[in-house]
C-alpha cells in the first residue's frame, strides 16, 4: 500500500496514523508527492495493493504541478480498480480528478455528526449517525462522476463518497484523528473542552474500510 503525505514532510502526522490503521492487512510506503510521481507507473502495473491520500494544510486552489500529477494518479488507480481512500485534502483531490470542484467555507474544526447514507459497508456496525473530527474549510461543491454519496451533513454536504463500480473511496472528515492531535495542531490546542471527551468513530470506519481494500485485493488475487 502506498500512503500520500499530502501534508508538509515535516508533518506526517496524518499520514502516519493512516499507515499505522491499514498496517495488519498491508505492507506501507509513506510518500511524499512534493517530487512528482515517478514510480507512478510501476504502482499502477501491479506494484501498489492500495493508495490513501492523506489530508493537508494546502489548498487544492494552489494548483502546485504535484496536484495535477496526484489526479492523474487517482484516475488511474480507478480505472485500474486499484483500492483507493483519500482523507480532506485527498477526497477533495479525488472530487477534481473527476469533476467535482471545491468550494470554501468557514473553516471548522471539532467533533462532529456525519449521516451515514446507503449502508455502506465503510460504516458497518455503526448507526445512521456517526460522529467524526473536522478540520476544514474547502469541501467538494457535489458528487463527483462516478460516484455515490455515502455520508452527509447540513455543513458539508459531500461528506464521505464511494465509487460505483471500483473500490475507492472519499472522506472529508479526519478518521486517523487521535488525542495526541492537541498536542501537534493549534487548532485543537484551542478547543481544550475536547480532550476529556476526544471519543469518535473514526477507527472503526478505517477497519472497514481496510477490511474492504484485504477482501478486494484478495479477490484480484484469486485468493478466496
Amino acid at each position: 500500500m502506498i500512503v500520500v503525505n499530502n501534508d508538509d514532510p515535516d508533518s506526517d502526522y496524518g499520514a502516519s496514523h493512516l499507515a499505522a490503521a491499514f498496517s495488519e492487512p498491508f505492507e506501507v510506503e509513506i510518500v511524499s508527492p512534493l517530487g512528482g510521481f515517478p514510480r507512478a507507473r510501476e504502482w499502477i502495473e501491479g506494484g501498489a495493493d492500495a493508495f490513501v491520500l492523506s489530508g493537508s494544510d494546502r489548498s487544492l486552489r494552489d494548483t502546485a504541478p504535484w496536484m495535477i500529477e496526484e489526479e492523474a494518479l487517482v484516475r488511474e488507480a480507478v480505472g485500474a480498480g486499484i483500492p483507493l481512500l483519500g482523507i480532506c485534502f485527498g477526497h477533495q483531490l479525488i472530487g477534481e480528478a473527476f469533476g467535482a470542484p471545491i468550494i470554501t467555507r468557514e473553516k471548522r474544526v471539532g467533533l462532529f455528526d456525519v449521516a451515514a447514507v446507503g449502508g455502506d459497508p465503510a460504516f458497518a456496525g455503526l448507526g445512521r449517525t456517526i460522529v467524526v473530527p473536522e478540520q476544514h474549510a474547502d469541501q467538494l461543491s457535489g458528487v463527483p462522476d462516478g460516484f455515490g454519496l455515502i455520508a452527509t451533513s447540513d455543513y458539508c454536504p459531500v461528506q464521505a463518497v464511494h465509487h460505483a463500480t471500483a473500490p475507492a473511496y472519499g472522506m472529508q472528515f479526519h478518521p486517523c484523528y487521535e488525542d495526541c492531535v492537541f498536542e501537534i495542531d493549534e487548532a485543537w490546542a484551542a478547543l481544550p473542552d475536547l480532550r476529556g471527551r476526544f471519543r469518535h468513530d473514526g477507527a472503526r470506519v478505517l477497519a472497514n474500510i481496510a477490511g474492504v481494500f484485504a477482501r478486494e485485493v484478495r479477490r484480484r488475487d484469486g485468493v478466496a
